[in-house]
């Protein structure tokens, strides 16, 4: 086997885990602090690459459109967040589950004929900027350029939670919600700001990622279906709430579906649920999260 196939295909896999990070990490944000099962998060992920698509085609004619096109993008998912979050997901704090998922479920069906109705049925394509079109040449292999930039941009994302998290006052006030709300509350803290915020800056993630996703190939309908599952597979690996177990495992899921795809195609989605079934019966709550979380 040829190594520079080898070191290629492990960068296309260390981009498609940095794709599901941006994905689940923000899954994994709300969860932890908020004990929500958002099963809308990938469909959320999708309204952002179409909003990408929206905004690149206004300003196709200029250089900057796609540079432009992903934060507004995903600042407009964020919104749309917002409002899901005041209207309907503080309603089901206190709920059991089920009722959580049949909410967010519901979302997903929602959130999918809106998009029917707003951009059709029809693939959408947004032309990559002139500086990420060309490949470039690592060890003298040739590597997308786009696989590059989604990779630094992961990594970015990765960082900037954890400053967030970790040096922070508000990322303090998140982290000790986590574990104690009444204690937060007894502060004088209002949990629902808190958890507005949070949620508000899981979807942002989201759809940032697929904003990024867009330029990758089309934009299509049911690719929040293709990836929900794995983004959960992630998550899952990785422990719910925690944002190093969500980085590794992402690399892992990415690593692992890159290579099944080289040598065993059919069974690379297999592959993924095999690991997670292992992680769930070995450690029920991920490999970096508490059984305090799970």
């Amino acid at each position: 086997m040829d190594l520079s196939l080898l070191f290629a295909q492990a960068l296309s896999g260390l981009s498609r885990g940095m794709m599901l990070f941006l994905i689940a990490s923000g899954l994994s944000l709300i969860f932890g602090v908020m004990n929500i099962l958002n099963f809308a998060h990938a469909t959320l992920w999708l309204v952002g690459a179409y909003a990408c698509y929206t905004f690149w085609f206004l300003l196709q004619n200029h250089d900057f459109a796609v540079w432009l096109a992903i934060p507004l993008a995903a600042l407009s998912v964020a919104l749309v967040g917002w409002v899901i979050e005041v209207v309907l997901i503080r309603r089901v704090y206190e709920r059991e589950l089920p009722e959580q998922l049949l909410l967010t479920y519901a979302l997903v069906l929602i959130l999918g004929d809106l998009i029917k109705i707003t951009w059709g049925v029809d693939d959408k394509l947004i032309t990559r900027p002139a500086m990420l079109s060309e490949p470039v040449y690592l060890a003298g292999v040739p590597i997308d350029s786009y696989f590059i930039f989604v990779i630094a941009v992961g990594f970015a994302v990765y960082l900037a939670l954890w400053w967030f998290l970790q040096k922070t006052r508000y990322g303090h006030i998140v982290r000790a919600a986590v574990f104690s709300r009444e204690m937060v509350s007894a502060l004088g803290i209002p949990i629902p700001i808190i958890y507005t915020g949070v949620f508000v800056l899981g979807i942002f993630i989201a759809g940032l990622a697929g904003a990024i996703q867009g330029p990758v190939g089309s934009v299509t309908l049911g690719m929040d279906m293709a990836v929900v599952i794995q983004a959960f597979c992630v998550v899952i690996i990785g422990g719910f709430g925690s944002l190093p177990g969500t980085m590794v495992s992402s690399i892992i899921v990415g690593e692992v579906y890159a290579f099944a795809i080289l040598f065993w195609p059919g069974g690379a989605l297999a592959l993924i649920f095999i690991l997670t079934a292992i992680v769930l019966i070995v450690r029920p709550w991920g490999l970096f999260g508490t059984p305090l979380r799970a």
